[in-house]
């Protein structure tokens, strides 16, 4: 008896460093070059335009005067420690311009002001190119929220992509507590987000309406729940005329999200080239497909799951543990692995 409890308890060792450590040991990373260099040696300090940090004050005007300070420059617009308190909606809000850096300190956190209104966004980044977000935490106002609590749906994000920005960074940043998404992209091209987190967001960690060339990895998205869908990344065009290509999610993790892991609806606009590799996927479904027969099962390998599996009894006086057990899917030439992806047609509406 003592020999199997032994043994399983090497075997619940072993998956859980598995898990913990499955992105980092993965080689063929895309975050290689991700992390923006700055194009010029222009600093300045948030505080220095009489941001305060403390919790308290709404310092949107002030974290916007440093912005449109720095626009246009390479530089960055640094944010030190502390808790930023800005204003999600109405417009104006705070939203960024070509050619910088927003640079958050580790322990520095935008938190929203809370609104009724039906679509705020912590952050924007609209119309614009060669914009880097770096760092810190994004906080929305899902638990003081002012409209309708039960209301379906919501329009609430931490950062905005849209209106043909191109040439985005997000790397490091943690966006958490949004009434709606923790990340939302439509209408923008080359778009990287690494090492970022979406966590505890209403409706998705990260949606991806149209977009033209986008990159993620090494990153998290976990505890979506509260409105449909529930995903961790939810790719949906919104019109017949939208389309998502040219995609690759990898070396990230998707966990406890209501929905599933991954979720790909193409009956409205196209959703095509995606590739999904090396993922791994715990407490939902892994990746729904629905619409989109332009995603091949051969860009969606190489993948993990881990679920929980009780172990087989060795009698009345034994006790059986449950374990995670780590399933791995098949490799990108053996075809679809319907462990792990669940296709569906249904037809698209009309135009």
């Amino acid at each position: 008896m003592r020999v199997c409890s032994k043994i399983l308890a090497i075997f619940c060792l072993l998956a859980a460093s598995l898990l913990a450590s499955a992105p980092a040991v993965l080689a063929g990373s895309s975050s290689e070059g991700c992390a923006p260099t700055a194009k010029s040696a222009i600093v300045l300090n948030v505080k220095d335009k009489g941001a305060k940090g403390d919790g308290a004050t709404d310092d949107t005007a002030s974290i916007q005067a440093a912005i449109d300070e720095v626009a246009g420059t390479g530089g960055t617009v640094l944010v030190p420690e502390g808790t930023y308190m800005v204003e999600v909606a109405p417009r104006p809000r705070l939203s960024l311009k070509s050619d910088m850096t927003l640079k958050l300190a580790e322990n520095a956190m935008l938190k929203a002001i809370p609104t009724d209104d039906e679509k705020s966004a912590v952050l924007t980044i609209a119309g614009v190119s060669n914009v880097a977000v770096v760092g810190g935490t994004l906080e929305g106002e899902r638990d003081e929220h002012k409209g309708k609590k039960d209301k379906r749906g919501g329009w609430g994000m931490g950062l905005y992509i849209r209106d043909g920005a191109e040439h985005i960074v997000i790397a490091g940043v943690t966006a958490r507590k949004m009434w709606a998404d923790g990340f939302y992209v439509s209408g923008a091209s080359d778009v990287k987000f690494c090492d970022v987190t979406a966590d505890n967001n209403r409706r998705q960690g990260l949606s991806i309406i149209e977009v033209d060339g986008l990159v993620v990895t090494n990153s998290v998205f976990k505890n979506t729940a509260g409105t449909r869908p529930g995903a961790g990344i939810d790719f949906e065009p919104d019109e017949h005329d939208q389309a998502i290509t040219n995609v690759k999610i990898e070396n990230s993790k998707f966990i406890d999200n209501a929905g599933p892991g991954i979720l790909i609806a193409g009956k409205k606009g196209t959703v095509a080239k995606i590739e999904l590799t090396r993922n791994m996927f715990k407490g939902n479904r892994p990746i729904l497909a629905e619409d989109a027969p332009e995603v091949l099962a051969s860009s969606i390998c190489g993948n993990r799951q881990v679920m929980p599996e009780a172990t087989p009894s060795a009698g009345l006086n034994a006790y059986a543990d449950t374990v995670a057990v780590m399933v791995h899917q098949n490799d990108c030439e053996d075809g679809a692995d319907m462990r792990f992806e669940v296709t569906r047609e249904k037809h698209k509406r009309s135009k």
